[in-house]
């Protein structure tokens, strides 16, 4: 076994081990190729190994590109803790190859390895914090999860004893996963679910990343499409059409069950750092992945500082679980004078500390570690305090010491700050303006000098003091490498950014945001919120409303449209600090921008957005897009009332007179759509609209847009074209699709998809139904989106009525209703349990239901709770819906023998469905009232309506009224013993039942309660 520094290479476990003495090793991962290269460095130690001799050595088989040494040179270094400048171990010969130059020596191992614990001797006080942990994590390789979050103030050891239980636990021998987070402070412009995905960029990485991959694939797209390295041309297409229409629900349920499978049979340790930074995302998955029953082989540890110092949600997150007891809580307190004592011990092996030390320490550290840490080592840089040879050495006297350490932590850290150069402050300070981590290349411009120069501070920085560590080397996709640094605390960052002055920060917000932007030219996606926050600092307010708008873009396509929403209304306050030419474009687009964020999660806030993108349009005279949002606010307000729909209607309109010929065009279109939609048919409407979108194609050239498509759709549907109709839905969401997976587009999906499906029920395509609403509900259910599933079961339950199934319409309708209950799919904060269409329309379909079950009682409740709210409050559709209403209402009359109410409700069936253009319904009124006559013994008056009934269906598709209105045909021709024409009329209606029957499978459930259904069967069988 070969030894170099304090490093063993094991070729029989294929790993590399580092530690002082093999009592207290660690064992540190490498990727087998990482290994192989490492192995074949040191066994050709001290001579000039080429590109291509380790190309043909460690990849023999298999043709690579040249980066790929590079790469794997990078992961050995960082493994190292090795520069590329200044290397000990392995330097680079520019454009010839690699050199092993530690000092190598061969050892035999006198037996077996035993694994061990990491070392833990740095952490005193803590033992009992370490066993929790590990207690914990005991459970959580059972199969029982486990949240933990390790709290206490700055300075006081969370990331210590997190690194040193991440040590341990890796040093088990078992078989596990350990995966990272940063959780980073950028004041506000955070990235959605950042460190959770930081997390699973690592784990699908390495060698055992390919299943971990495949499971995310599987059981969690939403989250492999904010992974670019996993995704290609194809499979990103697939995994568009997937997605669309997702929620921020799917995306929390669908990791939750991923991480399921990923820990089925390897625990997973998830680190999250520094959780007082996390953004609302991670806040709300961390409380998902807490409230999960499954059983999991899977621990969650964060660290956070106490909640004081924490944000809203994460204090309200940590305090609900406790409540619930679905996590642990460690606060680290301060070090006891004993505990002081023990560090101090635990450094001097060779003696006990001089007398008095460790109570001079703890009286101005007052116990906290970092305080401590700064303290000693400030003794030892004014000669005060020495430790050679594993002894502590007081050079004076412990009285004649006065302690010139500041009480302040803050004022501890400037002290240790003013012994630093010049040059070196300057560059510290620099650094903090960056940000957590930097690196010299991002700064050198601001400093105004070389990249090495620059690289060469902050590598003597973090070998000389306890101010900045070297993290690491950032592999470029060109292969080339960038040395990373960070501050040892957050506060040493704080410090130095808190004493520069407001202008001088302004300026290297400016400088770093500049070559930032230039660095990442080519994926600046990756560095976004840090712009933002750069240019916000450095009052660049356009660019940093342009990059905040870029950000919530992105969160957006995360389905984090809570945080998209914060980074545009944040957008919105920068904005007034803009030219008032510059304002009056970028206000309205910000303010249309969220309004969309909103109207995708259905957040009632889209109304008061909108009517404040109108007020904003009208007085910088943008005439366009205050008819434009006036047009798109009149959509959400028809859902809640009609009233308010038409004044905003009737306003767009107005404007409309001062557009061009083809925006007025376009405007006036919609409108004729709204009116149409809430106050009732209107075949002035209808032909305005429609001829305007022809306008809009022949005169204008400009095309259809999808929610053109999907307004024609519902015009077609109203009046009865369910072919046409069914067409337009589907060429809307073809196009929907061919725009890509946006988020904001999913209510023109939804509506889409659905209609499509409700058309093939009038045109008694049941089985194309049936399939298309378990598609949509399976999504809808994925998706987590409680409007949606409640239009769809509506819909559903719709199916089953006309096939006569009536318990399980019942059942749907009892689902449906019951959503509101279910805390999984709440709506919107502040948007009604709901919308009043789709609980209007569950209502109606239940008293459908309920009449033909023989449960008078309750249909009468549900179709009187309906007609009180349609009645109270006109919506959306209220007119169309009102012919199912008086038509089940008259039914459920005729059933309870009351003649004069049937005939009351079947008289305002027929009126309203006249009123439309509807050939269903207008057959069915007109059969419904031929058979109320027919029990008020009028004949002459039941063969006029049926004469009627079978004129408005004829030579139409509207199978579900044809076989009604021809089976009453039939009746009333054998009253008046009209047998030929009764024969004519029953076979008719035999043929649109078996057309109906035989659109779904032989053994569908459907089928059967179809044709075993009475009306059904007294026509099949010929009786009267």
């Amino acid at each position: 076994m070969k030894s170099f520094a304090r490093f063993r290479l094991d070729p029989v476990n294929q790993c590399l081990w580092k530690g002082a003495d093999t009592e207290h090793e660690e064992r540190v991962l490498l990727t087998p190729k990482a290994f192989s290269v490492l192995k074949y460095l040191v066994d050709h130690a001290g001579r000039l190994v080429t590109h291509d001799e380790l190309l043909s050595s460690v990849w023999s088989r298999t043709v690579v590109e040249p980066q790929t040494v590079k790469k794997h040179i990078v992961e050995v270094r960082t493994a190292l803790g090795d520069r590329p400048k200044n290397s000990l171990f392995i330097e680079t010969l520019p454009k010839r190859g690699y050199r092993f130059i530690a000092p190598v020596s061969e050892s035999v191992a006198s037996g077996p390895i035993v694994l061990g614990r990491a070392e833990s001797s740095a952490l005193v006080g803590r033992g009992g914090a370490l066993e929790e942990l590990h207690e914990a994590w005991q459970r959580a390789a059972g199969g029982e999860r486990q949240i933990v979050f390790v709290t206490g103030e700055p300075g006081i050891g969370k990331s210590a004893l997190v690194e040193v239980f991440r040590q341990q636990v890796a040093l088990t021998g078992r078989s596990i996963r350990i995966a990272h987070g940063q959780c980073i402070e950028t004041y506000g412009n955070k990235e959605a679910y950042g460190p959770m995905l930081e997390a699973l960029g690592r784990l699908c990485r390495g060698p055992r990343a390919e299943p971990i991959v495949q499971i995310l694939f599987a059981e969690a797209p939403t989250w492999v499409t904010q992974l670019p390295a996993l995704l290609t041309h194809e499979n990103r297409e697939m995994l568009q059409r997937e997605i669309l229409g997702a929620t921020r629900e799917r995306m929390l349920r669908e990791l939750g069950e991923a991480l399921e499978s990923i820990t089925a049979e390897t625990p997973l340790l998830l680190v999250l750092e520094d959780l007082q930074w996390a953004d609302d995302s991670s806040v709300d998955l961390i409380s998902t992945l807490a409230r999960r029953r499954s059983p999991a082989k899977f621990m969650l540890l964060a660290t956070c500082r106490s909640f004081e110092l924490c944000a809203l949600s994460v204090k309200a997150l940590i305090l609900d679980l406790l409540v619930h007891q679905l996590c642990r809580k460690i606060e680290l307190t301060r070090l006891s004078e004993t505990e002081v004592e023990e560090y101090l011990a635990g450094r001097s092996p060779s003696s006990l500390p001089p007398a008095g030390l460790s109570a001079l320490v703890h009286r101005h550290c007052d116990g906290n570690p970092l305080f401590m840490v700064a303290a000693l080592e400030h003794m030892r840089k004014r000669g005060l305090l020495i430790n050679a040879d594993g002894r502590w050495q007081l050079q004076i006297p412990l009285a004649q010491i006065e302690f010139e350490v500041p009480d302040d932590l803050r004022q501890m850290i400037e002290a240790q700050l003013e012994r630093v150069s010049a040059q070196e402050q300057n560059a510290l300070e620099l650094a903090s303006v960056a940000g957590a981590s930097f690196s010299a290349s991002l700064l050198s411009g601001a400093a105004e000098i070389e990249v090495r120069d620059l690289e060469d501070l902050y590598e003597g920085l973090s070998r000389r003091h306890n101010i900045v560590k070297w993290v690491g080397t950032q592999s470029r996709p060109d292969g080339s490498g960038v040395e990373r640094y960070e501050f040892v605390h957050a506060l040493y960052r704080q410090v130095l950014y808190d004493r520069q002055l407001q202008g001088r920060r302004a300026r290297l917000h400016r400088l770093i945001g500049e070559r930032l932007a230039t660095l990442h030219a080519q994926d600046t996606e990756e560095v976004v919120p840090e712009l933002a926050y750069h240019f916000e600092q450095a009052a660049e307010w356009p660019r940093a409303i342009e990059y905040l708008q870029c950000a919530a873009d992105i969160a957006g396509r995360r389905y984090a449209h809570q945080q998209a929403d914060s980074m545009l209304t944040r957008a919105l306050e920068l904005v007034i600090n803009l030219p008032e030419a510059q304002r009056m474009r970028t206000e309205p687009q910000l303010l249309a921008i969220l309004a969309a964020h909103r109207s995708a999660v259905l957040d009632v806030r889209v109304i008061e957005t909108l009517e404040h993108l109108v007020a904003r349009a009208a007085d910088y005279g943008l005439i366009d897009i205050q008819a434009r949002a006036l047009v798109d606010l009149s959509f959400f307000l028809a859902l809640i009332s009609a009233e308010r729909c038409l004044e905003a209607v009737q306003r767009a309109l107005q404007l409309s007179m001062q557009q061009d010929p083809a925006m007025r065009t376009r405007t006036r279109t919609a409108c004729a759509f709204r009116r149409l939609s809430v106050c009732g048919w209107s075949a002035y409407d209808a032909l305005e609209f429609r001829e305007g979108l022809a306008e809009l194609g022949k005169h204008h050239g400009l095309p259809a847009s999808v929610s053109d498509l999907v307004d024609d759709c519902f015009i077609r549907w109203c009046s009865g074209e369910y072919r046409e109709a069914r067409r337009l839905a589907l060429e809307a969401r073809a196009k929907l699709l061919e725009l890509g997976a946006n988020p904001n587009s999913r209510i023109e999906y939804e509506i889409a998809s659905a209609l499509a499906a409700f058309c093939l029920i009038y045109l008694g395509e049941w089985s194309e139904a049936l399939k298309e609403y378990a598609t949509a509900i399976a999504g809808a259910e994925r998706n987590a989106n409680f409007h949606y599933l409640q239009w769809l079961l509506a819909e559903q339950a719709w199916l089953h009525l006309q096939a006569m199934d009536f318990k399980g319409a019942l059942a749907i309708c009892e689902s449906a209703r019951s959503l509101p209950r279910n805390s999984a799919l709440r709506p919107a904060p502040g948007w009604p349990t709901g919308f009043p269409r789709q609980i209007r329309n569950v209502l109606i379909c239940s008293a459908l239901a309920s009449a033909a079950l023989g449960d008078y009682a309750r249909a009468l409740e549900d179709f009187s709770t309906a007609s009180g709210e349609m009645d109270r409050q006109t919506v959306f559709l209220d007119w169309h819906w009102g012919m199912p209403l008086a038509g089940g209402m008259t039914e459920l009359w005729l059933a309870m023998g009351d003649r004069g109410r049937a005939q009351r409700e079947a008289g305002r069936f027929l009126e309203l469905s006249l009123a439309t253009a509807d050939r269903h319904w207008q057959g069915l009124a007109w059969e419904v009232n031929s058979r109320v006559a027919l029990e008020d013994r009028d004949l002459p008056r039941a063969r006029d309506c049926i004469a009627k009934a079978l004129a408005v269906v004829q030579g139409f598709d509207v199978p579900l009224a044809a076989w009604r209105v021809h089976a009453t045909a039939a009746h009333i021709e054998e009253e008046s013993e009209n047998l030929e024409a009764a024969r004519s009329h029953r076979d008719i209606s035999r043929v649109t039942i078996m057309r109906l029957a035989n659109s779904l499978p032989e053994r569908e459930p459907l089928r059967e309660s179809f044709l075993s259904a009475p009306a059904v069967a007294r026509i099949l069988n010929g009786q009267r």
